[in-house]
């Protein structure tokens, strides 16, 4: 099987963001001939202009955008305003543990896990696609919300994901038959994953936001990676043994999100 990880491609967003660098290039080029002094250091300006674009992609619903834009924002405080460390630096702690109380406190609503990581599955639309076949009766499922357990270091009703490492680290081995997703946050931490002894159907999604991290993960051989991760000083590496088989369509393991000063490895046992 070709374990290698899959890399969206889409050429419009492609072309999309080499315009988007190129008139950012050539706006802080002129600026700083004509307009800005010397002593201004605008690099920052691309961790903002990178958080934008990749907010922009996902309607500034995922955290990776948010991250960005707040790290460009504190370095272009400090790199210009002297001092400016002693009271930017406090302040984005402060911001960001505000950040995480509202954002636990969200995971706890009992439709955000089916708002953000649902799979809708239409099978009327499947039935009549098969040689006129008339579609069957709509049946409605409810879907049951993760349990409302906290361990102290990950929370997920094992077919969701929710974990927060900060100056510390994460190991968990997921049993869900039906996994349908989830969110991992690393500061100055790592996580390791387990899914050996799980499965999952159709496409499933992690959000992954670390800095200065890592995230380790282990699936099933059969299983097919796809990377749509925003990396920054950082990989994603396949550390899978090749093989020559197919990959199973059926079972994609979607990684978003950002990882900056750290890495994600992907393995397989």
């Amino acid at each position: 099987m070709d374990n290698d990880i899959k890399y969206t491609n889409n050429p419009r967003n492609g072309k999309a963001l080499v315009g988007v660098i190129l008139l950012m290039v050539g706006a802080i080029l002129l600026l700083q001939q004509y307009i800005i002094p010397g002593w201004v250091k605008l690099w920052p300006l691309w961790l903002i202009g990178w958080g934008v674009f990749t907010g922009a992609k996902s309607n500034f619903q995922k955290n990776s955008f948010f991250v960005l834009v707040g790290l460009g924002v504190v370095f272009l405080f400090t790199e210009n305003i002297h001092n400016a460390g002693g009271f930017i630096w406090p302040l984005g702690i402060i911001s960001f543990g505000l950040w995480m109380i509202l954002r636990r406190r969200n995971t706890y609503d009992k439709d955000y896990w089916k708002k953000h990581y649902s799979y809708k599955w239409d099978p009327s639309a499947s039935a009549s696609a098969v040689g006129g076949t008339p579609p069957v009766e709509e049946v409605n499922y409810t879907e049951v919300p993760p349990k409302e357990t906290y361990s102290g270091y990950a929370h997920a009703g094992d077919d969701y994901l929710d974990a927060v490492s900060v100056f510390g680290g994460v190991k968990k081995t997921i049993l869900s038959k039906d996994f349908k997703g989830g969110e991992i946050v690393n500061i100055f931490g790592g996580a390791e994953l387990d899914f050996t002894q799980a499965d999952i159907n159709g496409r499933v999604i992690i959000d992954i936001t670390q800095i200065f991290g890592g995230t380790k993960i282990i699936v099933p051989s059969h299983w097919q990676v796809v990377s749509d991760l925003a990396a920054v000083f950082a990989s994603v590496d396949d550390k899978r043994m090749k093989t020559t088989a197919s990959p199973n369509s059926e079972k994609v393991l979607v990684l978003k999100g950002v990882s900056i000063f750290a890495g994600v490895d992907v393995r397989s046992f």
